[in-house]
């Protein structure tokens, strides 16, 4: 039996370049898109209009403050996850004000919730009402052997009364007057 120096050289490189090809893929993460969706659903009072200010803890990301004058009115952030393999859960810190007051709102999302957007119906929408900011949409179902999208309403933060301003006009109202007594 002979060794063949060429042969051995070819299949060797043949052997690297293919696990070299598949290693660099396998620890590559992809990365999907996906919606943030706030909906104005105020109703039943003088002034309807909402502003809220939406930033992205993990990557920094600050979308701005936005304003919706009325109902149906709202905006959908684009949002970028990373998906693959790691499976990172991306944090939105959302802050609210209105006539009742202000909320606070921590949206978390992850490349699955991406994947279950890919209809627009499917999205979920954070309505902002008179009772607070509402989560409708789909959420997983992990109690049962084979997990399933099952519908959700449910109340994430109600609204925190603004300061009484009362308060700083009756003390103004105490000054003494200037002079000697």
């Amino acid at each position: 039996m002979t060794f063949n120096i060429d042969k051995f050289i070819r299949t060797l490189t043949w052997f690297l370049v293919v696990h070299f090809t598949t290693f660099s893929y396998a620890g590559r993460s992809h990365f999907v898109t996906t919606e943030l969706n706030i909906r104005n659903e105020m109703k039943g009072l003088k002034r309807l209009e909402i502003v809220y200010f939406c930033q992205a803890i993990n990557s920094g990301l600050e979308y701005g403050w936005r304003r919706a004058k009325k109902p149906p009115l709202g905006h959908t952030f684009h949002v970028l996850l990373e998906g693959g393999q790691k499976l990172e859960e991306e944090i939105h810190r959302c802050h609210f004000r209105s006539v009742l007051g202000t909320a606070d709102v921590d949206i978390r999302m992850t490349a699955i919730d991406a994947e279950m957007c890919n209809y627009k119906r499917a999205c979920a929408v954070h309505e902002v009402t008179r009772e607070g900011i509402i989560f409708d949409g789909k959420e997983w179902d992990f109690e049962e052997r084979y997990p399933r999208l099952i519908p959700r309403r449910y109340l994430e933060a109600k609204w925190k009364p603004w300061p009484r301003r009362g308060g700083a006009v009756a003390q103004g109202s105490q000054r003494r007057s200037g002079g000697s007594q």
